[in-house]
């Protein structure tokens, strides 16, 4: 059952529009999203970690914004881009990996959010330090989003056999 809505979502006319003119379009906002949402991530775990030094780690909690319009952006170009080929997607360990990596890294952002940036009081200073676990959340979150964008690619690379699916 589960097949036959992957191939009704892959064969449906919205899907087979996509593939055709728009597919620029939604790769690049993929591209995109993708930027703004781990671009700001890695500034912000940079900073957790400690570089970055005169940089108040509750000033980047405005970030979150921005990365929460990167991550929607992601979500519906991926959304796009998954129903383009859905049955791969779906079976594909590399998939897999990449939706695992994304929601870890949310998870450690959150984190980092509620532990770090959201605590203006006692991270107010420009020289203040992170706690460990702050720190540690913070290089898990840079492995999982470097993982998502490895993953990402190379599933665009890799077809049905090199899956084992039909």
């Amino acid at each position: 059952m589960l097949d036959n809505l992957l191939m009704a979502l892959q064969q449906s006319a919205f899907a087979n529009w996509l593939a055709g003119a728009p597919y620029g379009v939604i790769i690049t906002a993929h591209s995109v999203g993708l930027a703004t949402l781990v671009g700001l991530l890695v500034i912000i775990d940079l900073r957790v970690i400690g570089f970055g030094k005169g940089l108040a780690l509750p000033a980047l909690r405005k970030l979150m914004t921005v990365v929460w319009v990167g991550f929607w952006l992601n979500f519906v170009s991926g959304f796009c881009l998954f129903s383009i080929d859905a049955k791969k997607d779906y079976y594909s360990t590399l998939f897999r990996i990449k939706i695992l990596s994304i929601a870890l890294g949310l998870l450690f952002g959150w984190l980092i959010t509620r532990n770090v940036l959201a605590r203006e009081q006692q991270y107010a200073s420009v020289d203040a330090r992170a706690p460990g676990s702050a720190r540690a959340f913070a290089v898990a979150s840079l492995a999982c989003w470097a993982t998502a964008i490895i993953s990402g690619r190379l599933l665009a690379y890799f077809t049905y056999g090199d899956i084992g699916i039909e």
